[in-house]
């Protein structure tokens, strides 16, 4: 009898110790695997005023008045920062940011605990070279109101549109069209001049890093600030603008103030 227990409690434990081994390979293996999704939630603003309205003026910080008819660009090159302080790519993430919606899918990430955000504003080159009729998915890109036409100019990376006051007081009663294109432009010395980078800061203190876990959603809430975009702007003298045709200087300060128009909502 004695014999028989130890053999059932060597055959139990054996037993416990593989179903153990088991369950600790497979909560490995899934959190090796397990991803949720992010989106952007972005807002179109002036100054602190949120644009709801395409056909009414709306004040920046420095007191002028102007209306958006048409607000967007190409967000690309999405990466995440994790808390370990490594980044991860959302892997051919392409968000087209319109005046009319402010949700936007990025994609799946690896669930964990985030605390800043990196993007592009504009397309990589290939990307750029491509026409509207060569993409088989029903993605951003094929959009033919922001291709310039021809494969050597590329994609609008940026397409503003709208009306602003250039009185001295500011009445709205002699408002003027301004229209901005910012595109692929490689300044003397290489590089392309429009193609910017925007690094939003840590979030630390009151903005709460974001936690993403397996199968969940996490949103990223940003504000961009279309005041800030056209600070420096004036809308007298540079009312038109388009970068594939050439050097301008309105083109300049408007792709400088890109990577300061983003801010966190919350």
């Amino acid at each position: 009898m004695k014999n028989t227990i130890t053999t059932l409690c060597v055959v139990t434990t054996i037993i416990i110790w593989t179903a153990t081994g088991m369950a600790s390979c497979k909560k490995s293996n899934n959190n090796n695997n397990s991803t949720g999704t992010f989106y952007f939630h972005i807002h179109t603003d002036i100054d602190t005023n949120e644009v709801g309205d395409t056909t009414a003026l709306y004040r920046d910080s420095s007191g002028r008045h102007f209306v958006l008819s048409v607000a967007q660009f190409y967000i690309t090159s999405i990466k995440l920062h994790n808390v370990t302080g490594t980044y991860y790519t959302i892997p051919n993430a392409i968000v087209l940011k319109n005046i009319d919606s402010e949700r936007y899918l990025i994609g799946q990430a690896p669930a964990g605990t985030y605390d800043g955000v990196t993007f592009t504003v504009g397309l990589d080159a290939m990307t750029n070279a491509k026409t509207p009729s060569s993409f088989t998915n029903n993605g951003y890109i094929p959009n033919s109101a922001m291709w310039f036409g021809t494969t050597t100019d590329g994609y609008m990376y940026l397409n503003l549109q709208g009306f602003a006051d250039t009185t001295a007081a500011q009445t709205g009663n002699n408002l003027v069209h301004f229209s901005y294109q910012l595109g692929k432009f490689f300044a003397v010395g290489g590089g392309d001049r429009d193609l910017k980078t925007v690094t939003m800061p840590t979030r630390t203190g009151v903005y709460q890093p974001y936690i993403l876990f397996a199968g969940s959603t996490s949103y990223i809430h940003l504000i961009c600030d279309y005041g800030k975009l056209l600070n420096g702007v004036n809308f007298k003298t540079q009312d038109s603008i388009d970068t594939h045709a050439g050097l301008n200087n309105a083109a300049s300060i408007i792709a400088g103030n890109i990577p300061n128009m983003f801010h966190y909502e919350e």
